[in-house]
């Protein structure tokens, strides 16, 4: 008989098809629902219990985030998905909303290929949610938009359902506005979010439920059924989480409107790298070669309480390997790979290799920092990561970050 493959065999297994990978990303303003709803996606792939989604913060493990009750780094995981009898690895990364962290947001664009964009159906658009869709679009990221807590329509505003869907409209016209604005040239038009190609859910992430047109063909409820349920006498909305199921069309959305790495890459390489585009690296780069030089970029650096400094990041050509001798390009360095991993918020999983389109863990490289190019031989450096101080000023903040985040995680042994 058959030995079940554990998560991470499954994991490791799916890394090797870029076409089955979403590198994704929740961006609102603060209070809006995205760790809420990276919770409930996390408990729909079976990492964590249903009971707990949205109370757990499985990826605000640092210290000040459980005390703040807010995120601050940006923290990821691995997860896989099932969609039309395939399954999907998703590395899915919950960015912070606070305006203070918007630093955080912008290291992380750089990892993910599809932002799912939260708004408040009440509060709308706020002035983060445009800031963070701003830096998305630059850096060639394309959005899917979830419009959270419309529970609070039906049960606090009573709005009529026409009067819902006038809201809902409005709220997608301010998205679209943005991404008419600032999305690369060729896109403009075709990133637009809509309703009924399904690229927009509506739901309530802290009631665990979400339709989009598909979802609503597929399991035959519209929102009419949503506010009867709410309108009952009896609590018939609990149900919801379980006929509507949240995780279900949201991971659904991302992976029929996300790209694929292999395929998001042949747009965003040009945006992000600076080099030159028809050379062995840009052509490497451009198509995602797993059999080339390897090259990472670093997008956060944490602390790990045995492994030390873990540098964060994506492949974007050839195959990170353990043992793997490396040049750091802005550090000018050479160092050795000691572990690469993946994610479940706070722990690692040790892995054999990552190849291109693939977000890990790195152990070993002690000179590199966020925006470090990575590679098995000398290349050109990817862009630096645009920060909303002067570089040299940037530098100095993460430095003291580390050095009070390592302190802060040792005091705790």
């Amino acid at each position: 008989m058959a030995v079940a493959k554990t998560t991470v065999e499954k994991i490791q297994e799916l890394m090797h098809y870029p076409e089955q990978i979403r590198n994704i990303g929740t961006v609102a303003h603060i209070d809006h629902g995205k760790t809420t709803l990276s919770d409930n996606l996390i408990a729909g792939a079976g990492m964590m219990s249903e009971e707990l989604a949205g109370e757990q913060r499985v990826l605000d493990y640092d210290p000040q985030e459980a005390a703040r009750g807010i995120t601050i780094n940006a923290a990821n995981i691995s997860m896989i998905h099932h969609y039309n009898d395939k399954e999907f690895l998703i590395n899915l990364i919950d960015t912070p909303g606070h305006i203070d962290f918007s630093g955080e947001v912008t290291r992380a664009m750089r990892a993910i290929d599809c932002a799912i964009v939260l708004v408040d159906a009440v509060e709308g658009i706020m002035p983060q949610t445009e800031t963070v869709l701003r830096q998305s679009l630059k850096e060639g990221v394309k959005p899917v938009l979830f419009i959270n807590k419309v529970d609070r329509l039906i049960k606090e505003l009573q709005l009529p359902p026409e009067k819902m869907q006038e809201r809902f409209i409005a709220i997608i016209g301010d998205v679209n506005r943005i991404i008419e604005s600032l999305a690369p040239k060729q896109f403009k038009q075709s990133w637009q979010v809509n309703v009924q190609n399904g690229s927009v859910c509506f739901g309530s992430a802290k009631h665990k439920w979400a339709l989009s047109i598909p979802m609503m063909k597929k399991k035959n409820i519209s929102l009419k059924h949503i506010i009867d349920a709410y309108q009952g006498a009896d609590d018939s909305w609990k149900q919801l989480g379980r006929t509507a199921t949240l995780h279900e069309a949201v991971l659904d959305m991302v992976i029929q409107h996300g790209p694929n790495p292999k395929k998001a890459q042949e747009y965003r390489i040009p945006i992000i790298w600076k080099g030159e585009l028809e050379s062995e690296t840009g052509k490497n780069l451009l198509t995602a070669n797993p059999n080339s030089d390897m090259i990472f970029v670093v997008t956060k650096v944490i602390i790990d309480p045995q492994a030390g400094e873990v540098f964060t990041g994506r492949v974007f050509a050839g195959t990170l390997k353990k043992g793997q001798e490396v040049v750091l390009n802005t550090a000018k360095s050479n160092e050795r790979i000691q572990q690469v991993t993946i994610y479940k918020g706070a722990n690692r999983l040790l892995i054999d290799d990552a190849p291109p389109g693939n977000i890990v863990g790195v152990v070993g490289l002690k000179n590199a920092g966020s925006g470090e190019t990575v590679s098995e031989k000398a290349v050109t450096p990817f862009e630096s990561i645009k920060h909303l101080f002067d570089p040299v000023v940037t530098i100095a903040i993460e430095k003291i970050r580390r050095i009070y985040q390592s302190l802060s995680t040792f005091s705790k042994e």
